[in-house]
C-alpha cells in the first residue's frame, strides 16, 4: 500500500533547471492540501466582514450607511476590499504551489517561494545525510497521513525540513533506500579508480 502512495508523487519525466544528464527524478513533493484549510477557513472569515458589518453593525453604530448615497460609497469599498482578498487568495496559492522538494537518484533540492519575487533553492547531495526522521504529530496529521521529514547532514548546523508531506514515513523510507543506492554507487566508483 505504501508503495503504491508514495508512486502518486513519482514524476518520470519531470525535468527542472539545473538537472545533471544522469540525474532521474525520484520523487516531486508538495506539502499536504490540508495546510490551505487555515488560510480558507481565513478567507471566508474575510468575505463575510462587510456583509457582517453591513448588517449587524451599521444599522446601530452607522445609520448613515443605510442611505442610498453612502451605500453607493460602501459597495465601492466593499469592491475595493475584494479585490484585496483575491490577490491575498493568489499569494497564498503561488506559495503553496512553488514551494516544493525534489528527491533525485544523487541528491535533494528544496525550492521554497517567498512572495512573488523571492525563491530560495536549497541542495544536498544524498550521501551527506547523517540522520533523518519523521514526525507526523497531532490528529489531522495522522488523521490526513502528512508530518515533517528532518534530515540531518554532515554540517551540525545544516538541516533540511520537508514540513508537511504527505505519507512522510513512506517517503522517508525511500529517501533512505536512495541514500543506500547512492552510498554503494560511490563505493563501487572508488573501487573503481582504486583498480586503475
Amino acid at each position: 500500500m505504501e508503495n503504491e502512495s508514495i508512486n502518486l508523487y513519482k514524476k518520470n519525466k519531470y525535468k527542472f533547471p539545473g538537472q545533471r544528464h544522469n540525474e532521474e527524478v525520484i520523487l516531486v513533493l508538495r506539502k499536504h492540501k490540508i495546510v490551505l484549510l487555515p488560510y480558507a477557513l481565513q478567507i471566508i472569515l474575510l468575505f463575510l466582514l462587510p456583509i457582517l458589518f453591513y448588517y449587524f453593525v451599521a444599522p446601530y453604530a452607522f445609520p448613515a450607511l443605510l442611505e442610498d448615497s453612502y451605500q453607493k460609497v460602501f459597495v465601492f469599498f466593499s469592491i475595493i476590499y475584494f479585490g484585496f482578498i483575491w490577490i491575498l487568495i493568489f499569494i497564498i496559492w503561488v506559495d503553496y504551489y512553488l514551494d516544493i522538494w525534489i528527491i533525485t537518484d544523487q541528491r535533494m533540492l528544496d525550492v521554497e517561494q517567498i512572495g512573488f519575487f523571492n525563491r530560495v533553492v536549497s541542495e544536498l547531495d544524498l550521501k551527506r545525510i547523517q540522520d533523518i526522521t519523521s514526525r507526523v504529530h497531532g490528529i489531522l496529521p495522522t488523521m490526513f497521513g502528512f508530518g515533517n521529514i528532518r534530515i540531518q547532514t554532515a554540517a551540525e548546523e545544516h538541516r533540511f525540513e520537508l514540513k508537511s508531506i504527505p505519507h512522510p514515513v513512506a517517503t522517508r523510507r525511500k529517501i533512505i533506500e536512495l541514500y543506500t543506492n547512492a552510498k554503494e554507487n560511490d563505493r563501487f566508483i572508488f573501487r573503481d579508480r582504486e583498480d586503475d
